[in-house]
């Protein structure tokens, strides 16, 4: 075998060598929930199909149950490089971006289709823009999520029901804010720490998804179950801006119609069959249905609130009602 040839074969061994060694690019992805979560099964489908679609080329290794840390941390892990992609409650976004508030204020989504036109149409484009703009962060799918319900040891009807009642809530500005304008005394408090809390009389209700409150067998230590429905805050897919515009345009595309095919839909499906049997099955253990008209205490924290409490995201709130308006 002649010298030159000898240099050629081993120069393409090391070329195909190099084109093997880059052909996968792993991404790490973090999020808090146990594997039986309705969204972790949703994560599991989009590694699944990024990794279809990219024919391997791009592996997302899923760490599960906050193994990697808060979901604050996983934010903010996404700038300093612990992780990749963070999944989970849009509201997280508010530490990062002033828009991102606009995701947990009270009775602004009014049902799941309002949510959906809202979130998938221009306006969810615009709030995706904003939050890029203001933090750097690149929101690539929005999840739905079962609405909030209250749950309390007395009826609550009408905003005057809740006069006094602590009413544990996120340590959140909005919540906090919006619980007080409804007239409850807002307790922010760990979730850990909200069922003891609750059977030992240190609170009074709390407010949660319909999946969180049959999980956390909130049945046992309250009696009625509050359709408010009042907060849909989106599971949100999150990378960083500058990490999703290094990928190349193919993996790229790939990992955004992922995120917004199967696994999407599979959390929308899931969501939505647990909401009617949640339902049934708080009632089976005991509590009551309490079903009231969501009016009034809309009133009490519809645009006049926003624009006087959170006026950086008032005009945006204004144009999600406006789609609520084209909906009907």
């Amino acid at each position: 075998m002649s010298l030159k040839l000898t240099r050629i074969i081993a120069a393409s061994a090391i070329a195909l060598s190099a084109t093997f060694a880059h052909a996968e690019t792993v991404l790490r992805l973090g999020h808090v929930w146990p594997n039986s979560e309705i969204h972790a099964q949703a994560v599991q489908q989009f590694a699944e199909d990024v990794a279809e679609a990219t024919n391997g080329e791009i592996r997302i290794e899923v760490f599960v149950g906050g193994t990697l840390g808060t979901d604050r941390e996983l934010l903010e892990g996404i700038k300093f490089g612990g992780n990749d992609i963070w999944v989970g409650g849009a509201g997280v976004l508010s530490t990062a971006s002033d828009t991102a508030r606009i995701f947990t204020l009270p009775f602004m989504i009014r049902d799941v289709d309002h949510y959906s036109a809202v979130y998938d149409g221009e306006v969810g484009q615009a709030v995706t823009d904003n939050i890029r703009g203001e933090s750097g962060y690149e929101v690539v799918s929005y999840w739905l999520r079962g609405p909030r319900w209250l749950t309390t040891k007395t009826e609550v009807n009408t905003p005057q029901d809740l006069s006094g009642l602590k009413i544990r809530v996120p340590d959140s500005p909005v919540t906090v804010a919006s619980w007080s304008a409804l007239g409850a005394a807002p307790t922010p408090m760990n979730f850990g720490e909200v069922f003891n809390a609750l059977q030992q009389g240190v609170i009074d209700g709390q407010e949660n998804p319909l999946s969180l409150i049959q999980s956390a067998r909130f049945s046992e230590v309250v009696s009625y179950l509050v359709r408010t429905e009042h907060a849909y805050e989106p599971i949100v897919v999150v990378m960083d801006q500058d990490r999703v515009a290094s990928l190349p345009d193919e993996h790229r595309e790939a990992l955004y119609a992922s995120a917004n095919g199967r696994a999407k839909d599979y959390a929308r499906d899931e969501v939505l069959k647990g909401e009617e049997s949640f339902v049934q099955t708080l009632q089976e253990e005991g509590m009551t249905l309490v079903e009231p008209d969501k009016e009034p205490f809309q009133a009490l924290v519809g645009a006049d609130f926003v624009r006087a409490n959170f006026a950086s995201v008032a005009d945006l709130y204004e144009q999600i009602t406006d789609v609520e308006a084209q909906a009907d």
